[in-house]
This record gives structure tokens, C-alpha cells and sequence, in this order.
């Protein structure tokens, strides 16, 4: 049989769909697909921040990092800004995550950034940590 177009069967058997290779995935380490699980779980959230906290991999909601008491959690942010760093005004913001999960802190930490983004524009997303203080708070640390 005569092809109508030189080279169109060639070209056609060379088409993906015509190929029954066995796809190749690329590996991926351990980092993203923590990430990638804690962006899908911001995403059912509805959240703005992002739980920036990878180290113990993709751990659940209820994953206690804490221990089963409710905690205030702070969230210090400069409000203006003078000449030089001693002429800082600060401002805080609070909330209260009602026990140690990652879900009760992450809910905490984004009512926090929520306040400060009204209050004064924030826009440091990223949740890095929570360092415990002398009374047993917590004070959220940000990044951009």
C-alpha cells in the first residue's frame, strides 16, 4: 500500500500513544514528599501559611509536638520601623491552640498571621517554630 503523504506511518507509529513503555517515575527524597503532603493538607485547610516544619516527615494533624494542654501562642511583629533597630515599635498578636498537635498549633499559627496581615500587611507564610517560653507559651517563629 502507497502512503498519501511520505513518511505520515512512520511518524504516526512514532507517536507516544503507539508506545506501550512502562513509565519511569523520578525519585523523589523524603523532604518533598513531606512538603508536598503538608501543602496538600494547607490546601484542604484553607490556609495561608505554610507548615515549614519538615524534619519529623509527613506526620498527621493530630501528631502531637506538645504535650495535651492548651497553649497561648504569640506572634511578635514589627509594626514601624525608625532610624536604626533600637527605634522599633512592636506589636503582638495571640491565639490559643487548644492542645499540642500540629493541627491545633498550625490553626493557632494562622489565626496569628491572619491578625497581622490585617493589622499590618504581613506576609511571612512560612511557620518555622515555636520556641517555648518561661511561662509555658509559645512564641511563633516566621519566615517569608
Amino acid at each position: 500500500m502507497q502512503e498519501l503523504f511520505p513518511g505520515t506511518n512512520e511518524a504516526l507509529n512514532n507517536l507516544s500513544l503507539y508506545k506501550t513503555e512502562t513509565p519511569v517515575f523520578e525519585d523523589v527524597d523524603a523532604f518533598e514528599i513531606a512538603m508536598e503532603h503538608f501543602d496538600d493538607l494547607k490546601t484542604e485547610l484553607g490556609y495561608d501559611t505554610v507548615w515549614s516544619m519538615y524534619d519529623g516527615g509527613t506526620m498527621p494533624l493530630d501528631f502531637a509536638l506538645f504535650t495535651d494542654k492548651p497553649r497561648v501562642v504569640t506572634y511578635k511583629c514589627i509594626k514601624s520601623m525608625g532610624a536604626t533597630m533600637d527605634d522599633v515599635t512592636w506589636i503582638t498578636f495571640t491565639a490559643v491552640a487548644e492542645n499540642g498537635t500540629i493541627g491545633a498549633l498550625w490553626k493557632a499559627a494562622e489565626s496569628c498571621f491572619q491578625q497581622a496581615k490585617v493589622a499590618i500587611g504581613d506576609w511571612h507564610i512560612y511557620i518555622e517554630n515555636f520556641d517555648i517560653q518561661e511561662d509555658g507559651s509559645l512564641s511563633l517563629v516566621t519566615g517569608s
